[in-house]
């Protein structure tokens, strides 16, 4: 399924950019592939519904192309933004690990990054994500979603209902004050 995704990925891409008709040359140029192979897999393609295909015409992505491509650069930019902005990884090693992945990934682990990055992202038209950083948010009682583990030494665990009070949290009626740059990091909601 990797390879076939690749192929609409980047039948995707050239269709958005140029807004017409993606030929056999073009596919083998973008995935350095022989244009016979191109041929051999867009008839694979059109058998399977994903593409409209004409030989010596060009490809175009049917509706069920256009999901699985559209779901694979998703998975491919929350990794992107994770290793990028949250891990700091750089770009170029960000952008080999997200491509490796995008076709290894389930809905669910997409979802649990995505709650990680959501409102940074841009990825979606309207981020549904309802996780927001501990820094971010008012005084007010939370149910922590994810955190850096050390900080499990005091007390802090996913599913607890912690409370924040001006610069302080409140974990389990004990009061500690954690720095703005690791409050970034605790989700809650």
């Amino acid at each position: 399924m990797e390879r076939v995704e690749e192929y609409l990925e980047a039948i995707y891409d050239i269709q958005e950019k140029e807004k017409r008709v993606v030929r056999t040359n073009e596919l083998a140029k973008v995935l350095n592939v022989k244009p016979s192979s191109v041929t051999e897999m867009l008839v694979k393609l059109k058998e399977k519904g994903y593409i409209e295909y004409q030989p010596y015409y060009g490809a175009t992505l049917t509706k069920k192309g256009e999901e699985i491509a559209k779901k694979i650069k998703k998975y491919y930019t929350v990794f992107y933004k994770f290793f990028r902005e949250f891990l700091g990884i750089d770009d170029e090693t960000a952008s080999r690990l997200s491509c490796e992945l995008e076709h290894h990934l389930t809905e669910d682990a997409v979802s649990k990054v995505c709650s990680i990055i959501a409102g940074d992202c841009n990825i979606c038209e309207k981020c549904e994500a309802v996780i927001r950083r501990l820094s971010e948010v008012e005084n007010g009682e939370y149910e922590v979603v994810a955190f850096p583990s050390k900080l499990r030494e005091i007390g802090l665990r996913s599913g607890a209902r912690i409370i924040v009070e001006d610069d302080d949290v409140i974990i389990e009626g004990v009061r500690y004050t954690i720095s703005r740059e690791i409050l970034k990091y605790i989700l809650v909601k």
